[in-house]
């Protein structure tokens, strides 16, 4: 019996902290709701919700998804010692060519070699990227035109860039969410922004050089709570 219930173990390695988890998932409520809501306004349009409670609502929902967009990163580099962690995005190598080759075949057809990762992915770091350059697009435009701070010309640029990136940051949401939810083998990234621990063998297969320097801190004892086992 104990020999079975050692069989349904696995090590699990510590991948995120609790404030890296509640930035994320208050971001992604943010977006989410910036999202519904912003379509909601771009089909039915801005003269029509301007006349009744429901267009109301629905644009005060707008607005308090955006604040969370915006505080909970703020907040995130004001308090947290990683606060630079986002210009990882910014940090390319041969590593990086080698992951864009290899994974088409990785994710759409599967199998197929990647090269070396660090503890974010040549395609974490894209989505990063892209996030960055055009998360702050639109909120740069969305708070623009939220405070009516434009002329009639200025204020069409605005809504054209809002409405550019947020059309750009929906399709790669998507893709993200199909990554992480829905994707036979990634979906275990899923379960550590959820819990903050990932399975070591995914660990140790996605992100080799990572993974090594966890077990080297471990090994010099500099992070006791690198791992845990679970039943």
């Amino acid at each position: 019996m104990e020999a079975k219930k050692m069989s349904k173990q696995r090590k699990l390695v510590k991948r995120y902290r609790r404030s890296d988890m509640i930035m994320h998932w208050t971001v992604a409520v943010g977006f989410i709701l910036a999202l519904l809501t912003g379509y909601a306004v771009f089909f039915a349009g801005t003269s029509t919700l301007l006349v009744n409670e429901v267009g109301y609502v629905i644009r005060l929902i707008h607005r308090i998804g955006g604040v969370l967009f915006v505080a909970a990163p703020v907040i995130y580099f004001i308090f947290s010692k990683k606060r630079f962690g986002f210009l990882r995005a910014f940090r390319w190598g041969k590593r990086d060519l080698g992951w864009l080759k290899s994974a088409p075949k990785h994710y759409f057809v599967g199998g197929g070699g990647m090269p070396p990762q660090q503890k974010y992915n040549t395609g974490q770091k894209m989505f990063y990227l892209f996030a960055l350059v055009f998360g702050f697009l639109l909120v740069i435009s969305g708070f623009i035109l939220w405070f009516g701070w434009f002329s009639e010309t200025t204020g069409l640029v605005m809504l054209f860039i809002h409405d550019v990136s947020a059309v750009l940051l929906t399709l790669f949401f998507f893709v993200h969410v199909y990554l992480v939810v829905f994707h036979p083998v990634e979906r275990t990234s899923f379960n550590a922004m959820a819990t903050g621990y990932m399975d070591k063998e995914y660990a140790e297969h996605h992100h080799e050089l990572w993974y090594k320097e966890v077990e080297k801190q471990a090994g010099k004892g500099n992070d006791g709570d690198s791992y845990k086992k679970n039943a």
